[in-house]
């Protein structure tokens, strides 16, 4: 018997906390600023087609020093597909001849989380980016699970993404510790 999806789940305890904590976040179809949406529809997609790129949740954080961070976040919602990784550790989304591994993109949160995070760094003025990605599955006693892996995406890593941390939720994102994260970061 094939192992049913829990990403609708998985989605709505994440927004239901991006909520409660007053946070503008925006979903999919929804639009952050003219910018960052430009370059989700110019870059390929996680199958690699042309563009049509939706996260299924983004926000802007702002740190001390007024500048503007994108917090990017796909959910998945199966057990094992949080991120997969290179043999050197690295989020895994280029082969051996440096092509796009889409299959990894569209099939791991962190993968498609920093495949978005790639589009801003390649089409906005934007220089620093926050790859989230979430998953989850319901454990023997049908009580929902869910995992988090934060991984900060730049131009100076090249944008392969360096691993932050795995949180048991998104109370990181609000100030005071967002600017906290942002600035440790970002120096």
């Amino acid at each position: 018997m094939k192992t049913k999806s829990v990403e609708p789940n998985i989605a709505d305890l994440a927004n239901g906390w991006l909520k409660s904590y007053g946070l503008d976040y925006k979903l999919e179809q929804e639009s952050l600023n003219s910018e960052i949406d430009n370059a989700l529809d110019e870059y390929l997609s996680k199958s690699g087609g042309k563009g049509g790129n939706r996260p299924d949740a983004k926000l802007l954080l702002q740190d001390k020093e007024l500048n503007y961070w994108p917090i990017l976040i796909e959910y998945k919602g199966y057990k094992d597909k949080l991120v997969k990784l290179d043999a050197a550790g690295n989020v895994d989304n280029t082969k051996s001849k440096g092509e796009p591994n889409y299959q990894n993109i569209k099939s791991y949160a962190v993968n498609g989380a920093v495949h978005y995070a790639n589009a801003l760094l390649h089409h906005t003025s934007y220089t620093d980016v926050i790859a989230i990605g979430m998953t989850g599955f319901r454990d023997e006693l049908g009580q929902l699970q869910h995992q988090i892996s934060v991984y900060y995406v730049s131009k100076k890593n090249l944008g392969v993404g360096q691993k932050v941390g795995e949180y048991t939720d998104l109370s990181f994102l609000p100030p005071p510790t967002s600017i906290i994260l942002l600035k440790g970061l970002g120096s």
